[in-house]
């Protein structure tokens, strides 16, 4: 019977430091492919973030800025901006306040060469440097933005203008937040992905450890938390495994045939 993998990236597919996937979820991954599976990344990473060595596995799909973005071989099967209105009103909003910001959209990131801060930051991840871009048409794409993350130190502010507007995540800080559509999840994105392919529910599976990820493994026939994870996730998980340092996810995989 065919079936569909999700994963999500830092935590789950990757270690956070270094940033690299072990060599046996690689192995597992291959395997399962071999079999004629179906592989997908579910990130709250927008493509440019998507690095080479990531792509280089082989993935049938993605699932991007949180649900936000859908492709499968290489087709862009769903999309779902930000309302353009309420992004260039947060824009007025943060040039007013002590902070950095991207707009990232399906195809590359956009971000102001004089956010040294920001940019700084993402020259030291793990992503695709080439789809960092710092000319461009802001009102353009503003039009198209997916998700724009925000780098702050007045997280109060901000997070009482975007509460009502946005959907967000801050992950435990008060100086981070990435911003994205309150119409989507990566449950919904999954969502696109299981009736595009028409593979029953029950033989879908998610690997997640972070609060953005609650959704899909609610959502999938087997939702599977890390044992890195938040509480919250392992709480609505089906099952908990061992964490990345501990190879959890390769040993998972080996038991699937």
């Amino acid at each position: 019977m065919r079936k569909v993998f999700f994963f999500d990236v830092d935590g789950t597919l990757m270690m956070h430091d270094p940033h690299v996937i072990p060599e046996n979820t690689i192995k597992q991954l291959n395997r399962l492919k071999s079999l004629g599976y179906d592989l997908f990344i579910a990130s709250g990473r927008p493509m440019a973030f998507i690095s080479k060595h990531l792509k280089d596995i082989g993935f049938t799909g993605y699932v991007l800025c949180n649900g936000a973005h859908v492709e499968i071989d290489q087709q862009l099967i769903y999309e779902q901006p930000l309302q353009y209105d309420d992004v260039k009103s947060l824009i007025t909003f943060l040039n007013d306040v002590d902070c950095e910001y991207d707009f990232e959209t399906t195809t590359d990131c956009y971000i102001d060469s004089h956010f040294h801060s920001l940019n700084d930051f993402f020259q030291s991840c793990d992503i695709n440097k080439q789809q960092l871009m710092s000319e461009f048409d802001q009102e353009e794409v503003m039009h198209r933005t997916l998700k724009i993350e925000i780098s702050t130190s007045e997280g109060e502010k901000i997070e009482n203008y975007i509460k009502d507007i946005f959907d967000y995540d801050s992950y435990g800080t008060k100086n981070a937040f990435e911003i994205y559509s309150p119409k989507v999840s990566k449950a919904v994105g999954i969502q696109k992905v299981i009736e595009y392919l028409n593979i029953p529910l029950e033989t879908s599976y998610a690997f997640g450890d972070g609060s953005n990820d609650i959704e899909m493994l609610q959502y999938v026939g087997h939702g599977i938390a890390m044992g890195n994870s938040c509480q919250e996730l392992k709480d609505v998980a089906d099952e908990v495994i061992g964490s990345i340092d501990e190879d959890g996810l390769a040993i998972y995989l080996k038991t699937i045939d």
